[in-house]
């Protein structure tokens, strides 16, 4: 059995996750949509029209859906990844493929690969389409780049934690949480007292979210793509699902 003929039946076991992200999908273009409504035919989203209709909440909530939205990547990757092998373990699917001379690298590998795929492909939809409803124009190749950085970030984190628990998804949004507060308290110099070898280890372990952020500066500014930053991402990325293809060789099943 070749490894490429579980693509199909993977996607397909997997219809109720994307049905949601596509669900999310339509929330956050409508949303757009609504508010070049309140904008009254602008060109784009005026600001200061949806403060007038709405105060500071309605105006929050369109800012919040504004961030969320770059975070699409991010999201699908962790839905479509939650338990990319904990789930097959537990079921006893992992057995049952392995039942036959394959390779577990072959497997999953194609597995991860198909599920990168289509967590990019419904994001390199999604925030063009948000930016032309909201603004009118997009972002331009920055859209592709932040969209690939995201996935390639946590879906070899997904994949490593999915080897080692059962809670992968959860845990990789948990140390997203924590990578944001770590870099802003770094940021804002108040890890001094941490020793240097201290701050460097916890700064490695959890999700690049400096050079994320990076990324996502320039994608809503429409900026230069700074592909130092780009670079860090796929050092990470790159790094846990190599490490991730290593133990999967030989985790028990």
């Amino acid at each position: 059995m070749s490894p490429l003929a579980l693509v199909a039946p993977t996607l397909r076991a997997l219809r109720l996750r994307f049905g949601l992200l596509l669900a999310l999908a339509v929330v956050l273009v409508g949303s757009a949509a609504m508010a070049r409504i309140l904008s009254r035919g602008a060109d784009h989203v005026e600001l200061d029209r949806i403060f007038e209709l709405g105060g500071t909440t309605l105006a929050s909530a369109f800012l919040l859906l504004g961030w969320l939205v770059g975070r699409f990547p991010m999201i699908a990757t962790l839905v479509l990844f939650a338990g990319f092998f904990s789930h097959d373990r537990q079921t006893g699917l992992a057995r049952l493929y392995l039942a036959r001379p394959v390779s577990p690298l072959g497997v999953w590998g194609i597995r991860f690969l198909a599920l990168a795929g289509s967590a990019f492909l419904l994001s390199i939809v999604v925030l063009p389409l948000f930016d032309f409803v909201l603004l009118g124009q997009w972002a331009g190749p920055a859209t592709f780049v932040l969209s690939a950085a995201y996935i390639i970030a946590y879906a070899g984190l997904v994949a490593l934690l999915s080897i080692l628990t059962r809670g992968d998804a959860w845990i990789a949004l948990l140390l997203g949480i924590a990578a944001m507060t770590w870099d802003a308290m770094r940021s804002a110099n108040l890890l001094a007292t941490i020793p240097a070898g201290g701050r460097q280890f916890v700064s490695l372990i959890l999700p690049p979210h400096g050079a994320l952020f990076a990324l996502e500066s320039a994608f809503a500014n429409v900026q230069t793509i700074p592909w130092n930053a780009f670079a860090d991402v796929c050092i990470y990325g790159f790094t846990m699902t190599l490490v991730a293809g290593l133990l999967i060789r030989v985790r028990e099943v």
